[in-house]
């Protein structure tokens, strides 16, 4: 977790009373290790990526971030196009997830990065069945440049070397 969603999360804490609820893996049922047969793989069971959460999975040994959103599933490349921060830890707003390192924001349905147009994130299929999330293949293609402006309202005092 990025040190700017971390200080969110606990002062949201504070502010807001009881942390929470953090929802814990279930080892009830293993996940299927075959594909399926039109190539979708397990990465978790539905009861561990609780509304409005997401998670890193590996999924044909690529990371993907996987999302309980609100208007459903979604998959993204896991890595931020910005400095490459884990947005299966991000925070969701709606169907937006926020990198928790500095706050570029991905629309999660079509990978467009809001905070640069031009670093759009890559998209998976995704579905639930049998009590599990599917990875599918891969529907649109993600940048591969990274770096860029911070554009998160952070200021420094140090001067410029």
């Amino acid at each position: 977790m990025g040190i700017r969603s971390f200080i969110k999360r606990k002062v949201g804490e504070r502010v807001g009373g009881e942390p929470p609820a953090a929802s814990t893996p279930s080892t009830a049922r293993p996940l299927p290790t075959a594909p399926s047969r039109d190539g979708f793989v397990a990465v978790a069971r539905e009861q561990d990526i609780g509304p409005g959460e997401g998670r890193t999975v590996v999924a044909r040994g690529e990371a993907v971030a996987v999302f309980q959103a609100a208007s459903g599933w979604f998959a993204v490349d896991d890595a931020c196009t910005h400095e490459d921060g884990p947005l299966g830890e991000g925070v969701l707003d709606g169907d937006t997830v926020l990198c928790p390192y500095h706050d570029w924001r991905y629309d999660l349905a079509t990978g467009a990065c809001h905070t640069d147009p031009s670093r759009p994130v890559g998209c998976f299929e995704v579905r639930v069945q049998d009590g599990f999330v599917w990875v599918g293949r891969r529907t649109s293609e993600g940048t591969t440049e990274r770096g860029g402006d911070h554009a998160d309202g952070l200021k420094t005092t140090e001067p410029l070397r």
